[in-house]
């Protein structure tokens, strides 16, 4: 019997090449899945200059990325209540309260009370939850996220999700999604979750193949609409990592 054919491997990309390329319009979706200091911060703090409002909840605790070069321009703020007029890029980062359970509510209360008013009234928003399984999953807003992802086109409202995790946060996220970043993972379970991001230029089977291939910072980028076919790149994170040339 003939030996069955070779998986394709993506063409790599440098990163410099690729962004120009990437056409992400207002309204559409973008996911980053990858582990801490992974690059998925690194990608969305390039991209999301594109968007002229940008809320970025900071779900975590301190994080050097929030203090870097991307994120200088935008104003700290606790609540969405607290935004000025005319601050368009903010972080939007919950008070610590007394105990870690009061915390997480006022985190969920908080990033709740944003959605509502951008679904609702406001319209025209990018929202960069940085952390979507903790948003979704500890934070119990995974249906206010699926509604942003399946109704917000109609108000030009993108949404970027970043995750450590694939699986554990709502298939909306890649349904809805038009470009996604994949670094490295090799788990079954948040690999087979992935597969909804395939195109016209590639099936689940290679998709998964070409993820698991990857090295630290490199990331398979995925243009739903099939305009640029599935490639490699890789992200230099500033004042981590040396300069790295790919053949």
């Amino acid at each position: 019997m003939a030996n069955a054919p070779q998986l394709r491997k993506y063409p790599f990309v440098a990163w410099d090449r690729l962004k120009p390329a990437i056409v992400w319009k207002q309204g559409q979706h973008v996911v980053t899945v990858g582990g801490t200091g992974s690059g998925k911060s690194t990608v969305s703090g390039e991209l999301l200059p594109r968007r002229k409002q940008v809320v970025v909840f900071v779900s975590k605790g301190m994080d050097e990325i929030f203090e870097g070069p991307y994120f200088s321009a935008y104003e700290e703020i606790t609540t969405w209540a607290k935004r000025k007029s005319g601050q368009d890029r903010v972080l939007l980062r919950p008070a610590n309260l007394k105990t870690i359970t009061a915390t997480r509510e006022n985190k969920s209360v908080v990033f709740r009370d944003c959605m509502d008013s951008i679904l609702l009234k406001e319209g025209f928003w990018c929202i960069d939850v940085d952390e979507t399984h903790y948003v979704s999953e500890r934070l119990k807003l995974g249906g206010e996220i699926a509604d942003i992802l399946e109704q917000g086109r109609s108000a030009h409202i993108s949404m970027w999700n970043n995750t450590q995790r694939p699986s554990g946060i709502p298939l909306a996220v890649y349904v809805n999604s038009a470009h996604g970043f994949f670094f490295l993972t090799q788990e079954k379970y948040d690999l087979d979750r992935l597969g909804q991001m395939k195109n016209k230029h590639t099936n689940t089977k290679e998709l998964i193949a070409n993820i698991e291939a990857l090295d630290e910072h490199e990331f398979v980028y995925i243009d739903k609409s099939g305009r640029i076919p599935p490639c490699r790149s890789m992200v230099i994170i500033k004042g981590r990592k040396k300069e790295v040339t790919r053949k």
